[in-house]
């Protein structure tokens, strides 16, 4: 299809750069698709009554902005070429919609992302972010991650904050440093499901802890570690993965005083704290000399952004760096650079406030549509990317989740963030933030309130 009709704002000069606003107002619409072909030049000229030249710069412009693709003898085609868009159609990255996935939508960001990006352009000498550079990371970056840590009410020198290629590395750097084979790690009994590859290959003993709307149980904790060594307690305080609960004061004070007396310490994931804006203090800001903090961008600025800042106590600093050594060799420099050009610009800050308030209308519009409580209250005072489905009996989390994928929806029973062996709560995490067209966000939530009006039907027959 070649045909478009812009609706040009020629109020904008020079007039190059209006028919660019015009192309991407009509992508961000909906007006114009994937892999569309679009007019030629000439075409466009005699449609517009516009020089060739003019047109020449504009898919120039738009082929630098990432909105079009170009190609000698093909023509120009929206975002990507058909055979690229083929690709992508396949069952997961087309046909469905994929709430199983826990990231963040960033397009409505991308100016910002261009003025970043610019930036760094602009620079006469970039090949040094490219150049190796000693984990625990480039000093400049390391002060931007300790005023990152800021907004979440800490104070770090940056000689006690360590760089890395996102939370997934720090978590395995942090678990490296304190435990040994056959060491036990206590967690909340539904935690992100990596951990478990770490522990795995560290060959650790996980004990998953039980929870309630406060998270972990207190009780609990001290009944699970009698008898073992205990090398560490990880946990979510705020908006833990995949529950949403957000441990208060009180509870904090509590583990951290079972810490002390289990002779432990604590690695406080803090990957979500930024979007929730929860003002609770951190437990790393209750007892800093007892804890590993670990807090990152990709669930609070953009996914592919994977940085994650690490504070630690002084003395476990160059153990915590020859666990990321291990891993990477060397700092992600040029990624750190822009994380780091986010945060001291402000423009971090920008992408948070602008996150949760989108998290917030996401989990209103899940509200509406599922017609069901989603654990948080009627304000939305929390903001989240994701909802925790309790699901009415008789559903299995398994059945469920097979007959809304038959109905073109992916959402990830509780199974998937089983720590252990006991039994996981009937129940579904839904991601709100992966799919960046509300109307499509809404078909997926709808299959998901089709089903949960439904009749189970088994999802797999006895052999």
């Amino acid at each position: 299809m070649m045909s478009w009709n812009p609706s040009v704002s020629w109020q904008i000069h020079p007039k190059f750069q209006a028919l660019v606003a015009a192309l991407e107002a009509d992508i961000e619409a909906g007006r114009l698709v994937r892999g569309q072909r679009l007019p030629t030049h000439r075409a466009l000229s005699r449609q517009l009554g516009l020089a060739a030249s003019t047109i020449t710069k504009a898919f120039a412009e738009a082929t630098r902005r990432g909105l079009v693709v170009s190609e000698v003898g093909r023509g120009t085609y929206v975002l990507e070429f058909p055979e690229t868009q083929a690709v992508q159609g396949s069952e997961i990255g087309g046909q469905l919609i994929d709430l199983g996935v826990n990231t963040v939508t960033v397009q409505p960001l991308n100016d910002m992302l261009n003025r970043v990006f610019g930036m760094l352009a602009r620079r006469r000498s970039l090949h040094h972010l490219l150049e190796y550079h000693p984990v625990p990371g480039i000093l400049r970056q390391r002060m931007a991650g300790a005023k990152w840590m800021g907004l979440r009410g800490l104070s770090p020198h940056p000689s006690q904050v360590l760089v890395c290629n996102g939370a997934q590395e720090a978590l395995m750097a942090a678990l490296a440093t304190v435990t040994r084979p056959g060491d036990t790690v206590l967690t909340e009994s539904l935690n992100y499901a990596g951990i478990r590859r770490f522990t795995d290959l560290f060959r650790l003993d996980v004990a998953g802890i039980p929870t309630d709307v406060h998270g972990m149980i207190p009780d609990e904790l001290l009944k699970a570690a009698r008898g073992r060594t205990i090398s560490a307690i990880l946990c979510s305080p705020t908006l833990h993965n995949p529950t949403n609960a957000v441990m208060p004061l009180a509870r904090r004070r509590t583990l951290l005083d079972i810490a002390a007396r289990l002779g432990t310490c604590v690695i406080e994931n803090d990957s979500y704290g930024h979007l929730s804006g929860d003002p609770t203090p951190t437990m790393t800001a209750l007892d800093p000399g007892r804890c590993i903090y670990i807090c990152s961008t990709s669930k609070s600025i953009a996914p592919g952004l994977r940085i994650g800042f690490v504070r630690a106590p002084a003395e476990l600093m160059a153990k915590l760096s020859q666990g990321v050594h291990g891993t990477s060799w060397t700092s992600p420099s040029l990624m750190g650079e822009i994380a780091a050009l986010l945060i001291e610009t402000g423009m971090a800050e920008t992408f948070l406030k602008w996150h949760r308030e989108e998290a917030i209308e996401r989990t209103r519009l899940a509200q509406q549509v599922l017609g069901l409580a989603t654990g948080v209250d009627a304000d939305v005072a929390v903001p989240s990317y994701h909802v925790w489905l309790p699901l009415p009996a008789p559903w299995r989390a398994i059945d469920f989740t097979a007959q809304v994928r038959a109905r073109g929806t992916i959402v990830s029973p509780a199974e998937y963030f089983a720590m252990d062996r006991k039994p996981a709560p009937h129940a579904v995490r839904i991601s709100l933030g992966g799919v960046h067209d509300r109307a499509r966000l809404i078909e997926g939530l709808e299959a998901v309130a089709y089903v949960l009006r439904s009749r189970p039907q088994a999802a797999h027959a006895a052999v």
